[in-house]
């Protein structure tokens, strides 16, 4: 099997699905976007869920380098975790909200999948929050509690179905939840 041409594949349906989001997104248009056949999409994905868990997968690769890189990091626990959050919004944001929604609706394990992926984090999380509560940057917390109320809360809210219904981007959500996260729990000085 072709490596290049199936990373096209992925490409182009990345592009389509970030465009169209999953449910709208068909297979032949993916073929016409590619120029090739149908048939030749099959040789290299079952359908449209399996596109479409890849799609997923390679964000979430991207994203586990990027932590990897991110705990080789030297300085503040409080920034290497905002570039960490930043460089997850920016990966998460290369797919649609309409795409993620869909797949939450329409390919629940897919979508149970990436939860398990957010829940594989929180020791990174705990690991920061350990740090950060050491060096005197955030309140006296229990680290473990702070960072499992963290990851809950990204699981309950940052979440097409949630941004959706309170008429904002999940982008805004999970600014919003970091936001009062880190400014709530930093140490005050003036205490």
């Amino acid at each position: 099997m072709d490596e290049v041409i199936r990373l096209r594949i992925l490409q182009a349906a990345a592009e389509l699905f970030k465009a169209k989001g999953y449910r709208s997104a068909t297979l032949s248009e993916l073929a016409s976007e590619l120029g090739m056949s149908k048939k030749t999409l099959y040789t290299y994905f079952t359908g449209k869920e399996q596109i479409a868990e890849a799609v997923l997968e390679l964000t979430l690769s991207t994203i586990e380098s990027r932590i990897a890189k991110a705990k080789k990091i030297q300085g503040s626990p409080i920034e290497v975790f905002r570039a960490v959050f930043t460089s997850i919004k920016r990966e998460i944001l290369q797919l649609n909200p309409l795409f993620l929604e869909d797949v939450q609706k329409f390919i629940p394990g897919l979508w149970s999948r990436l939860e398990a992926f957010r829940a594989h984090q929180l020791s990174f999380m705990e690991e920061l929050l350990v740090q950060a509560q050491q060096q005197g940057l955030i309140r006296n917390l229990n680290p473990k509690l702070t960072s499992v109320i963290l990851m809950d809360s990204i699981q309950r809210y940052v979440r097409p179905d949630f941004a959706a219904k309170h008429g904002v981007a999940m982008v805004e959500v999970a600014d919003t939840l970091f936001t009062l996260l880190f400014e709530g729990i930093r140490a005050n000085d003036k205490e």
